[in-house]
């Protein structure tokens, strides 16, 4: 995660480039891309303790040195099943069969030193069957490519005994936020932060991922204002979010496709959950590293895949009944506790040199927010 701020478009072409540069395409390039990691956030255990229970990772398979780190995030909506992007479960993702949850530490490059009880075997994955875009950079990205971007993915072991799920907002839910979204944006001026996204990405200004789990507030964007490259159809279902005040650059980067985007209920604050939500997973963005060297064809906003227009879909292959999963007891509000950056001070640029390669990818899309 990492704060900045600007604007980035894409202009759909895929690109090698955006499949390289970060570990994730799906939510992080110089063009529509899909990397993960979060810009100018907080660690969320300096926060509160136990502050986002429902996140998950999944870890990428060992490279050449036998290093594993988190590929891409997930979050936990039952006891057994947890919701992700679909470019973080088909093969060219190469993440493994194991996601960790009930840690906020990940030692990156070093998952041996996980303790056994946080890791989870993953016995099934299913991917949207309308999903089409492939992370293996020989395609380019057209409209409609990462629709669906969404998958869903079983544990053996029960989540429970370490995290807990989240809801997954209803129809009903998502058209309250889309309102809240509609009357409390500003696009050229302070908003109010009303989402939180988090994971294990990169982060500035290394554009390395995280050990720590990263967590920030942004700002929920109508989508007839989101500024996406990524061209949309009307198969299309996104939640679109930047940073709450353009003084600051704030996002997820690589490494943070498919965590969760938190809205809360205000009509169920005062219930045992909060009214927290997960409205959405992270699917695609700009490339942070780009965006927060202010870079103008980087500085477009971030999609996630919006989950209520999938509750059919998620009920249909889990077999779950969403409204019959029990109301989690969460401890923290990270509403109340996650820096809302209203009053920020600037200061010089906080980008530094960026190689030619790079350079001639801004006129690229890099679309997906996972690692490469």
């Amino acid at each position: 995660m990492t704060y900045g701020m600007n604007n980035r478009k894409l202009t759909l072409s895929t690109l090698f480039l955006a499949l390289c540069l970060s570990n994730t395409v799906l939510a992080d390039e110089a063009s529509p891309s899909v990397q993960t990691k979060v810009l100018n956030g907080q660690n969320a255990s300096a926060l509160a303790e136990n502050l986002l229970p429902w996140q998950a990772a999944i870890l990428t398979k060992p490279n050449f040195r036998d290093n594993v780190i988190s590929g891409c995030g997930a979050v936990i909506i039952s006891e057994h099943w947890v919701v992700t992007a679909a470019h973080c479960a088909e093969a060219a993702a190469n993440l493994s069969d194991t996601l960790v949850a009930g840690l906020t530490y990940i030692p990156q490059g070093k998952n041996k030193d996980l303790t056994a009880e946080y890791q989870f075997t993953i016995e099934q994955k299913i991917l949207h069957e309308g999903y089409k875009a492939s992370t293996s950079g020989t395609k380019s990205i057209n409209a409609g490519d990462v629709d669906h971007d969404i998958a869903l993915m079983r544990v053996q072991e029960s989540l429970i005994t370490v995290g807990k799920p989240i809801k997954i907002a209803t129809a009903e839910e998502q058209n309250q936020a889309n309102t809240q979204f509609i009357n409390t944006w500003n696009a050229t001026g302070y908003s109010i932060g009303n989402l939180i996204a988090s994971g294990w990405g990169d982060v500035a200004p290394s554009f390395k991922p995280s050990n720590e789990l990263q967590v920030v507030k942004l700002g929920g964007i109508p989508m007839s204002q989101c500024n996406s490259s990524y061209v949309t159809t009307s198969n299309s279902h996104f939640v679109c979010a930047d940073s709450n005040n353009p003084a600051i650059k704030k996002d997820v980067c690589a490494g943070d496709s498919g965590g969760p985007l938190i809205w809360q209920n205000p009509n169920k604050a005062g219930d045992a959950d909060l009214g927290l939500r997960v409205i959405g997973v992270t699917s695609n963005g700009p490339n942070c590293r780009f965006k927060n060297a202010g870079y103008l064809a980087s500085q477009s906003n971030g999609l996630y895949t919006e989950l209520a227009s999938y509750r059919d879909w998620i009920e249909t292959k889990t077999g779950l009944t969403l409204d019959n999963i029990a109301t989690s007891d969460f401890s923290h509000d990270p509403f109340k506790v996650v820096r809302e950056d209203e009053h920020v001070s600037t200061g010089g640029s906080s980008g530094g040199s960026v190689p030619l390669a790079a350079l001639l990818g801004l006129v690229l899309t890099g679309l997906l927010r996972r690692r490469c």
